[in-house]
């Protein structure tokens, strides 16, 4: 007589629990984003322009702090972040944030990614008290091998709380954190060491955007703000690590002048070429020097952290120095084309690398008149920039043919409006979990979408996209699957003229095989997302 199988139903019951595991963590990636709800405002969708642009000031603050570890294993770990905050209230703020290792250990490459909300009161005479929670995702190692030891599943928390005293131009203070990954050998608490630097500025309604004003009509930024887009090529000068190949950085950066010609910046270097998702990040300080009426050439000099994992490319703890001298050709409304040469090493570990790279400088606000001051009567349009701060998580993924484990990633997306109907989009997503055991899956896309008009009162718009981009699949080379589609479909639900909850429901798809005729590895699954939306109107340069 046949008896019933009835070891299959503990693999379903497995599953299942995995799969709802995967949404608690998707939905506590976006518990962050809610107290941003709590935002005053009538709800509505784009609102049709009319009358005179209503500004706000935007305020936060930027905040840098430091951590020593030690691992389970005893072995020594640090990380220096760097988080941007919004204020939401007088005393609750939300924000994203990285964090990297610059000095402790060999872990150079390391890299971690999250959205914090943050709360912070005065107690008197210049004194504070603060607390924070981060969740996202994290991954790194010495080796291919030791990756799965530092970097476990790749989920990375971190709660805070101390006391800190502001002085005049910033504050400093220390908290106690506990930081860890689960299923990794960081599971620490220990002391923080932070410095906050205050900021603000003037941004529109969002349904404003299109509209065109002069620097009569707000508070124009007094200094000149950058960003830049480039493409930079990496020459390794007597590579000691695994890969000795050179490398394509997709870089951005953004500068802020504090006088006519003196800035500081902050940039972030990502893989594109050679060694995907090689990452780092640098900050500084600059100088430019006008050469002619059209021409300007830039010199700073920048330290942050960067790598892949150690023994590939060796910049030993992370640390990095990078001088760079960028030339640019002004064509007029603000944008200008690059040129640009630069050197970065790792004073603790034995890459030296030359860079030559081309780009795009957008200048987002008009140059100082001489003598100083806002250019009287520039002209300024708003431009329409949604941020959007979710988690996602997918379906089971056919890789080669074969079926993994569906992954949970927290996400962000920038949209800039072109009109009330189309936008260009970026957007880069970390897992929080391994890919067959390794932790440190990413994908980063760009492309274009399309929006409804609002509906349902003005509550509901529908829109869909279309982005291309890359994912990271594995520590070989030969695992890649190429370029990716990843057309979406969505929807926001406006809570007030700021605030919205984001959904997004996708697909994902790779087109290596059919771009290149040696390249056989395919992709494919699905994803739902789920999140926040803060949108508003930036005075750029018309």
């Amino acid at each position: 007589m046949h008896m019933p199988n009835r070891s299959r139903p503990l693999p379903l019951l497995r599953a299942r629990k995995e799969a709802a595991r995967r949404l608690l963590r998707g939905a506590a990636l976006t518990l962050c984003g809610l107290g941003l709800s709590m935002a005053p405002g009538a709800a509505q969708g784009q609102d049709a322009p009319g009358g005179r642009p209503a500004f706000h000031d935007v305020g936060g603050r930027i905040m840098i702090d430091y951590s020593a570890f030690t691992l389970t294993s005893g072995g020594d770990f640090d990380l220096l972040g760097v988080h941007y905050l919004q204020n939401i209230n007088d005393w609750l703020a939300f924000g994203v944030g990285a964090s990297a290792p610059i000095a402790g250990g060999n872990y150079g490459g390391f890299f971690a990614a999250d959205v914090t909300l943050h709360a912070q009161r005065d107690i008197g005479r210049n004194f504070f008290v603060n607390a924070g929670l981060a969740v996202g995702a994290g991954a790194g190692g010495a080796s291919v091998n030791g990756i799965r030891r530092l970097s476990g599943e790749g989920f990375y928390t971190r709660a805070y709380a101390g006391i800190g005293y502001h002085f005049r131009r910033f504050s400093a203070g220390v908290n106690y954190a506990r930081v860890a990954i689960a299923g990794s050998e960081l599971n620490d608490s220990t002391l923080n060491f932070f410095v906050q630097v205050p900021f603000s500025f003037a941004v529109g309604r969002f349904g404003d955007a299109g509209q065109v004003l002069t620097s009569d009509e707000f508070r124009a930024p007094q200094h000149q703000n950058i960003i830049s887009l480039q493409f930079n090529h990496v020459q390794q000068i007597n590579p000691t690590g695994l890969y000795q190949g050179t490398i394509g950085f997709a870089s951005t950066q953004f500068t802020h002048f504090h006088t006519p010609n003196v800035y500081s910046y902050f940039g972030v270097d990502i893989g594109a070429t050679g060694l995907l998702w090689y990452n780092q990040a640098h900050g500084g300080i600059g100088g430019r020097v006008a050469l002619g009426r059209n021409v300007n050439l830039y010199a700073q000099l920048g330290i942050g952290s960067g790598g892949w994992v150690t023994d590939t490319i060796d910049t030993g703890p992370g640390f990095i120095i990078y001088p760079k001298v960028t030339l640019e050709y002004l064509w007029g409304n603000g944008v200008g084309t690059t040129l640009s040469a630069g050197y970065f090493y790792a004073p603790f570990g034995t890459s030296r690398n030359w860079t030559v790279g081309v780009g795009l400088n957008y200048h987002l606000s008009h140059p100082e008149r001489r003598g100083g001051g806002v250019l009287a009567g520039a002209e300024y349009t708003l431009r329409g920039i949604r941020l959007h701060t979710f988690g996602r998580v997918t379906s089971p993924i056919f890789y080669n043919g074969r079926e993994s484990e569906g992954l949970t990633m927290v996400a962000l997306q920038a949209d800039y409006m072109l009109n009330d109907r189309w936008y260009l989009a970026g957007q880069i997503a970390a897992a929080t979990n391994a890919f067959r055991g390794f932790a440190g899956y990413a994908e980063g896309f760009f492309g274009a979408g399309w929006q409804t008009r609002p509906f349902a009162g003005g509550r509901l718009q529908g829109y869909a996209q279309v982005l291309y981009g890359l994912n990271d699949v594995g520590v070989d080379p030969a695992r890649e699957v190429g370029a990716l589609l990843y057309p979406s479909i969505g929807v926001n639900y406006y809570l007030n003229e700021r605030v919205s909850i984001y959904g997004q429901l996708g697909a994902t798809i790779s087109l290596g095989r059919y771009m290149n005729a040696s390249m056989t590895n395919s992709w494919r699954n699905t994803s739902i997302g789920l999140g926040m939306t803060y949108r508003f109107s930036l005075p750029t340069r018309s």
